[in-house]
């Protein structure tokens, strides 16, 4: 028996190929047939078009030949003898890839297996990785209610993760010079959106918040905007680096440090992949912690998702979806791909 799998051999070529559906189901697996899966627009737009070094270095985790994708939403179809947590029939939420069927075991401490509750859509479901990305950012700063946080790219996980620091109490301003994504914002309810003008940016920024952030938030993934977003930082302030810098940028450090020793500006990571996948003793985060907040924010209608997504397209359309992602930005933000 046969199923489906995205693979890109080479820059800027995605398809589907068939695979044999993986068996038999051993004791503590599952075999999840795939509903919705996701598609991130940073992550796997930066290996697909090779800008990530990684896909030229063998052996790393996305190297060429690559099988995309780590937001899937799918079916519990075949049960292990001991798995106790599922059963026939549940939704759950995995890291898995664009794939039609794929086998989980349960009782691996780097693997999530979450429940999705049945009035949350396939689509929105998968899509929860991008909260996933997003939360991090909120979860590491040092705001409180009522201080001005900054955001810095208002793409999917730039939008979330302004959603998540206004559900804390913060006053949020998201910044982004494209009209589309700045509109998107205002649609799902981030009250100061600004970008028209980029030249005078920090300058807006220091006049809106009456003299700098407590909170600013790199989003975008790049070490140029980082430069930029650091002077709209208050005095004892921070840059939170939540975007994963990849293309090379050429500029001046001193300027960059200078906010750090003069204004005791703290810089911080916000990479996931420093949490827990699953709950580990002494640290009070967990991936899989993660993934049910923003299951739960969805469902009860604090996080607003679904205007996220531009596009569910049938998964035998992956190529369309990536082309629009990576040319259409404006019609583009956000592809769910249907597998049923």
């Amino acid at each position: 028996m046969t199923g489906r799998a995205a693979v890109v051999p080479e820059a800027n070529v995605v398809h589907l190929e068939d695979i044999e559906i993986p068996g038999p189901v051993g004791p503590n697996e599952v075999l999840v047939q795939t509903e919705c899966t996701f598609i991130s627009a940073g992550t796997e737009l930066a290996n697909f078009t090779g800008l990530d070094p990684g896909v030229n270095v063998p052996g790393s985790w996305n190297h060429f030949p690559a099988r995309p994708g780590y937001a899937n939403c799918g079916r519990v179809i075949e049960l292990g003898s001991d798995v106790e947590s599922l059963t026939v029939g549940d939704r759950v939420f995995t890291q898995r890839k664009h794939v039609s069927h794929h086998l989980v075991p349960v009782d691996d401490p780097n693997t999530i297996v979450v429940p999705v509750p049945e009035d949350v859509p396939s689509d929105l479901a998968a899509a929860v990785r991008m909260g996933m990305v997003a939360i991090t950012a909120p979860q590491v700063a040092d705001n409180h209610v009522n201080d001005w946080v900054v955001v810095f790219g208002l793409g999917l996980v730039g939008n979330l993760a302004a959603q998540l620091f206004q559900l804390d109490g913060a006053r949020v301003i998201g910044v982004d010079p494209v009209l589309a994504r700045r509109q998107l914002a205002h649609r799902v309810g981030i009250q100061r959106v600004i970008g028209e003008d980029m030249s005078t940016i920090v300058d807006q920024l220091r006049d809106l918040t009456g003299g700098g952030a407590q909170t600013v938030v790199e989003a975008v993934g790049h070490a140029g905007v980082a430069q930029t977003a650091i002077h709209a930082a208050a005095p004892y302030g921070e840059l939170i680096l939540l975007g994963s810098p990849r293309a090379p940028v050429t500029a001046d450090l001193n300027d960059f440090l200078q906010p750090v020793h003069k204004s005791w500006v703290t810089i911080k990571g916000a990479l996931e992949h420093r949490v827990p996948v699953n709950p580990a003793r002494g640290h009070p985060l967990s991936i899989a912690g993660n993934a049910r907040t923003i299951l739960n924010l969805v469902a009860y209608g604090r996080l607003r998702l679904a205007e996220l997504i531009s596009h569910r397209l049938p998964a035998s359309r992956i190529a369309a979806a990536y082309d629009g992602l990576l040319n259409q930005p404006n019609e583009y933000w956000g592809v769910a791909l249907d597998w049923r």
